[in-house]
């Protein structure tokens, strides 16, 4: 039963998630399949973060990105990237992976722009901390993000209707939002059940451009969505899971909410900004751009999941899954009311296909396991149009030297012989394919009745290529390589593995620790860094381990979950922009190292009050970078020699020392039939690093939620607050190109969402 005021009876941190009912004394067990079983997560013998269903609603949390406040170990990065303890793959380039994967009903998402999925009708999600590519599909080095959709139910009729309305900080006036979301469970035989989940919203933007802009803008979003699932249990051993969904996404706000937060000493945009009445800073909530600025995100896809269990208990499964998703996107990367660079448009078509067979052995003797195979294939085809200006007047832009759509005319200068599309401008067109096999299998055997040893591996062959072709329109300055053509295809055989030990203490307290390699597959750039070469990115290896502890204490009042983990990646794959070609290229960042400790308490200490905490500390930095971009008026001797320097030493983008949580949650009765509920939610986190450019670090970020509300058995109502002292913070702080390159001096940008500022609201909610 879904209720909306409810409010979680502790932390999610990395053992446990949701709280019990408010008459209960003991904090209830856990069942998460963090291991592609079910099982209680004190037995799991790996960190995990657990958010349930009631945690996600009682705390406001709509998508991925809003759930870090409640995972401390996960930080959220631009274009839905994500870091795990510190590692992540920073990039909107569609021809690599993310190391933090997406995992959806047991599907793996092989694209990151899936993280723009609403959560609605979600049973739990749960943060897997380290290399988890050996169960879950593949490319996991350094975690993993696992999304459980809530399953029909056979024999009930039931579901919810809810509903929430929001007044978001913004200046001049406020931006509102409203968000709708329902389920309806029905029997169609007495062995099968259907489960259809939907959602809507609207919501202003963050953001205010304060002058109107030229053609298509749509910075408010609205977010439809739909999930049909059925199940068929006859109740001889197999079992029939179906499921289909479509989403669909349109504005940029959350996604491009992107502002100016400070300007270099030889700027050229300090007059123009000044005269549209843009004051560049920390809160600087407001943007003047000319351009055009949209997006549109449509995904959808069908599942299947086949199981039959056999009379000694084995388990044969068959996962069968076809994903689509078309992305396009435009924005004024300028963000100025003059054209220096006001075109940059983003389209990917993305299709993937998987399977996965499974064989599990029982778990209810000395020898269990699970062992399977795995086929992937994906197929991207994406274009970029980026064009500009550079704020010259209009009328020198047709003359030579320019030519900016001129007219071609026979001779010498000053007579144009070529027509310029732009200034300055990039294009470039890709198709790229990825074909993935594995096969895999993970064992554990009781040594005793209280030690038991656990270990696997995974065999993974990965065959990709390429076709790019890039720049073959005319600019007067290019950005990038022109007319350059690269093709290529590159395969790699990998086997990662992992081998643990498991001791029960007692009956309540398991101590375990473990060593292992993980993988993610290679990859491309989509731009050259210069003509002809080998745009290939190596795969990416992941060696370390974590020890760890987890119990149950005072008859379940009081849970604590404790790890350190130390773990080494070669060959980490990084975003970097190249100020010589004024272009973004992905590749190779040499060594790097994450090592540190997570902690989570979790304490019933009364009826009704639950008290929590989840720490995460995390000391991520690279061992050696050599080929780092430099920023501008960067000193460092190389830089003058090749742009290039060795970041050995400083801390890897989008890592933070110190993340925590604490909660307190109050439930209690005001009537036979009607119970208040209440809960604050503290989220710090230390500076957290977007770059190694001077003030490209989030300052240190404090907020606090809280909700108010009352339930009864089929209905509620809360009041509630997000970043209720409404701390302005962005996720991530870049440096400008433009003023780069053509000022040589470092201005910054910031890009904000919705969790940074304050948001008030209220949840009605009714289930049956």
């Amino acid at each position: 039963m879904l209720l909306l005021a409810s409010c979680a009876a502790m932390v999610p941190g990395f053992a446990l998630a949701q709280a019990p009912a408010a008459q209960d004394d003991v904090l209830a067990e856990i069942i998460v399949t963090a291991q592609r079983r079910s099982e209680s997560v004190l037995k799991v013998p790996t960190s995990v973060a657990v958010v349930s269903a009631d945690l996600l609603e009682s705390n406001g949390v709509n998508d991925l990105a809003s759930i870090t406040k409640l995972t401390p170990s996960l930080q959220t990065g631009i274009d839905d990237t994500f870091s795990i303890r510190g590692i992540g793959t920073n990039t909107y380039a569609p021809t690599v992976e993310s190391t933090v994967s997406q995992v959806v009903d047991d599907v793996v998402l092989g694209i990151p722009a899936f993280a723009a999925n609403a959560f609605y009708d979600v049973a739990r999600v749960e943060v897997l901390n380290g290399p988890q590519g050996l169960l879950f599909g593949k490319n996991a080095s350094a975690g993993l993000v696992n999304i459980t959709t809530a399953n029909p139910v056979l024999g009930e009729t039931s579901g919810f209707i809810d509903a929430e309305g929001t007044s978001r900080f913004r200046p001049g006036s406020n931006g509102l939002g409203i968000r709708n979301r329902a389920a309806l469970n029905v029997p169609v035989t007495e062995t099968s059940a259907l489960r259809v989940a939907g959602t809507y919203s609207s919501q202003d933007s963050l953001v205010r451009n304060v002058i109107k802009p030229v053609g298509r803008y749509e910075d408010d979003v609205e977010e439809k969505g739909a999930r049909i699932k059925f199940l068929s249990d006859p109740g001889n051993g197999f079992t029939v899971n179906l499921g289909g969904d479509y989403f669909k996404r349109t504005g940029i706000s959350g996604f491009w909410d992107t502002t100016y937060r400070t300007l270099g000493a030889n700027t050229q945009y300090r007059t123009i900004l000044g005269n549209a009445g843009i004051v560049p800073g920390a809160d600087n909530l407001e943007i003047a751009q000319d351009g055009q600025s949209w997006r549109d995100i449509e995904m959808g896809g069908v599942q299947a999941k086949l199981a039959y269990v056999f009379d000694d208990g084995l388990e044969l499964s068959s996962i069968s899954a076809w994903k689509k998703m078309d992305h396009s996107y435009a924005n004024d990367s300028d963000q100025t009311p003059v054209n220096f660079l006001n075109v940059n448009t983003n389209s990917t078509q993305y299709e993937q296909l998987s399977q996965e067979v499974r064989l599990a052995l029982p778990d209810d003797g000395p020898f269990g396991g699970q062992a399977g195979l795995y086929y992937f294939q994906s197929n991207t085809d994406n274009a970029v149009q980026r064009g500009g200006f550079n704020n010259l007047p209009a009328a020198a832009l047709p003359r030579f030297p320019f030519c900016v759509n001129a007219t071609v005319t026979a001779g010498p200068p000053p007579a144009c012989g070529v027509s310029n599309l732009y200034f300055l401008g990039q294009d470039s067109r890709l198709e790229s394919q990825v074909r993935s096999y594995a096969a895999f299998g993970q064992f554990n055997y009781a040594l005793t009745d209280q030690l038991k040893l656990t270990t696997g591996g995974r065999l993974t062959y990965d065959k990709a290529s390429i076709d790019l072709v890039e720049n073959t329109k005319k600019y007067f300055v290019t950005l990038g390589v022109p007319n350059n053509v690269s093709k290529g295809d590159v395969d790699n055989t990998n086997f990662s593995w992992k081998i643990g030990l498991d001791y029960d203490l007692d009956p309540n307290t398991l101590v375990y620790g473990f060593y292992g390699r993980g993988y993610k597959g290679p990859g491309f750039s989509n731009a050259s860094p210069k003509a002809g070469a080998d745009i290939s990115v190596r795969p990416e290896i992941s060696k370390g381990g974590e020890v760890g502890v987890k119990s149950s204490l005072l008859d379940r009042k009081l849970i604590i979950s404790a790890s350190v983990f130390h773990t080494r990646f070669t060959d980490l794959q990084v975003q970097s922009f190249d100020e010589v070609l004024q272009a973004n290229t992905l590749t190779n960042a040499a060594t790097a190292t994450t090592k540190g400790a997570d902690l989570t308490l979790q304490a019933r200490p009364m009826r009704g009050l639950t008290l929590g905490a989840s720490l995460s500390y995390t000391d991520a930095k690279f061992n050696s970078y050599p080929g780092a971009q430099c920023y501008v008026l960067q000193s460092n001797p190389s830089c003058a020699v090749n742009n290039t320097f060795d970041a050995g030493g400083l801390r890897v983008p989008l890592s933070a020392k110190f993340t925590s949580t604490l909660t307190a949650d109050y439930t209690v009765p005001v009537t036979d039939s009607l119970d208040g509920v209440t809960g604050v939610t503290y989220y710090h986190r230390s500076p957290l690093n977007s770059g190694f450019a001077p003030g490209m670090t989030v300052p240190t970020t404090d907020r606090f939620d809280a909700n108010l509300g009352i339930k009864a058995e089929s209905w509620s109502v809360s009041l509630f607050c997000k970043n209720c002292f409404n701390q302005i913070r962005p996720y991530a702080i870049g440096n400008d190109a433009g003023d780069a390159v053509n000022a040589k001096t470092l201005s910054l940008t910031q890009r904000f969402n919705y969790d940074s500022v304050r948001t008030l609201g209220v949840r009605m909610g009714v289930n049956f």
